[in-house]
C-alpha cells in the first residue's frame, strides 16, 4: 500500500472529525498511524508543522488514555506467510435459539482454548492449516455467525468449514466465500490491487471518471 498523500489524509480527517468527537488533529494523527504504525513522532510534527514531536506525542498520549487508540500491530502479508486463501464463512440456522445454543459452544470452545493453547485459534487439516482472524455474531435482516479467516489453500479452507464446523455444529448451515479481490484493505484503499483491475476492466484513468464522485456526493446530500 502506497503512503497517502499529507493533504489527502487532512481532507480526509476533515470529514471524519465533522461526525466524530475527535478534532481535525488527532483524526489526522489517527489516520496516519493507521497507515504507517511506525511513523515517529518527529515526523508527525513535521508533517503537522510543528516545532518537534512533543505535541504530536501528546496527543497520541491523550488517544492512548482515551482508548482511541487500543494497540499498536502489524499487518503481515499472509500470503508470503504460506497461508494464501482468505475466506468468509456464513453460518445460518433455522432459528434465533439454535445460534444462541452454537454460540454458547463457542464460547466455551474459545474460552477452553485460551486458556489450554493461546489467544490465537489455529486449525490443522490434513494439507495444511486454517487460523481465524475474526467472528461475528450477528443480528438484523438475518440472524448468522460470519467467520473471517485464512488457509493453507481454498481446499483447506472448504475442509475447515464442511467438515469441522459441521460436525461440530450439526445444526449448521453453512456457505463459504472465498475473497480473491480486496480493494479497500483495513479502512484504506488498496492501490495495487486497484491498478491491476483497472487493467483488467479497461477502465479509464482517475479524473476521466469525475462523474462518480458526484454520485457519491449525492448520496451524502441525499439527492
Amino acid at each position: 500500500m502506497a503512503e497517502m498523500d499529507i493533504d489527502q489524509i487532512k481532507k480526509i480527517a476533515h470529514t471524519i472529525s465533522e461526525f466524530s468527537h475527535l478534532n481535525e488533529t488527532d483524526t489526522w494523527i489517527l489516520l496516519s498511524l493507521m497507515e504507517n504504525g511506525k511513523i515517529s513522532k518527529a515526523d508527525l510534527a513535521r508533517m503537522l508543522e510543528y516545532k518537534n514531536g512533543n505535541s504530536a506525542a501528546y496527543h497520541t498520549r491523550a488517544m492512548e488514555e482515551e482508548g482511541v487508540i487500543s494497540r499498536y500491530t502489524i499487518v503481515p502479508n499472509w500470503k508470503k506467510v504460506g497461508l494464501a486463501t482468505e475466506f468468509v464463512i456464513l453460518a445460518e440456522t433455522e432459528n434465533e435459539e439454535q445460534l444462541l445454543e452454537i454460540e454458547k459452544k463457542h464460547v466455551i470452545m474459545a474460552d477452553e482454548y485460551a486458556s489450554s493453547v493461546g489467544d490465537v485459534v489455529v486449525t490443522p487439516t490434513i494439507s495444511g492449516c486454517v487460523i481465524l482472524q475474526d467472528v461475528y455474531h450477528c443480528f438484523g435482516d438475518k440472524t448468522m455467525a460470519i467467520i473471517i479467516g485464512r488457509a493453507t489453500s481454498d481446499q483447506d479452507a472448504a475442509v475447515y468449514c464442511k467438515n469441522y464446523l459441521v460436525v461440530r455444529y450439526p445444526d449448521i448451515k453453512v456457505s463459504l466465500l472465498i475473497n480473491k479481490y480486496r480493494t479497500i484493505s483495513d479502512f484504506f484503499i488498496d492501490k495495487q490491487a486497484l491498478h491491476k483491475l483497472k487493467e483488467i476492466f479497461q477502465i479509464k484513468k482517475a479524473g476521466e471518471t469525475a462523474e462518480t464522485l458526484e454520485m457519491l456526493h449525492g448520496i451524502s446530500s441525499g439527492k
